[in-house]
């Protein structure tokens, strides 16, 4: 096996197990994953773990975290800018959200509106246009 394909076999290892976690009418086994899923892998699933169930006492889950299902601009201003949603209580997660604001406003529409609609999750869709307002007030702030 060449080296390029070995380095990318974890993340297709990763990427398979992801079946049964995607959103609604998610792709049939054997169809790549949807760029969501992907994102989830390569920027989330560290500390959230593959199948959205989070570290106890270090970070938050993403099934049916408030965080994740509720206010759209909250998600957004943590996930890029590390600011703390009221809505994740305090003190029960030590870990630190490092700051996504480098990824485009595709990518994280795409990683986002993936999320909202994956374990089990059942929230409304990110835009480009809401990642873009978010970013703009923030940097007008």
């Amino acid at each position: 096996m060449r080296r390029g394909a070995l380095a990318r076999l974890p993340l297709a290892l990763a990427l398979a197990t992801l079946g049964g976690c995607g959103p609604r009418g998610a792709a049939p086994p054997g169809a790549p994953p949807p760029p969501g899923a992907r994102l989830y892998v390569t920027t989330c699933s560290a500390c959230h773990q593959l199948h959205g169930e989070g570290v106890g006492g270090v970070q938050p889950p993403l099934a049916g975290t408030p965080v994740a299902v509720g206010d759209p601009d909250e998600l957004l201003r943590w996930v890029m800018f590390g600011i703390r949603p009221a809505a994740l209580p305090k003190g029960p997660y030590a870990g630190v959200m490092p700051q996504f604001s480098y990824l485009s406003d595709e990518q994280l529409a795409t990683l986002l509106t993936w999320v909202r609609a994956s374990f089990g999750n059942h929230a409304s869709a990110i835009t480009p246009a809401m990642v873009a307002t978010v970013r703009a007030a923030h940097a007008a702030g």
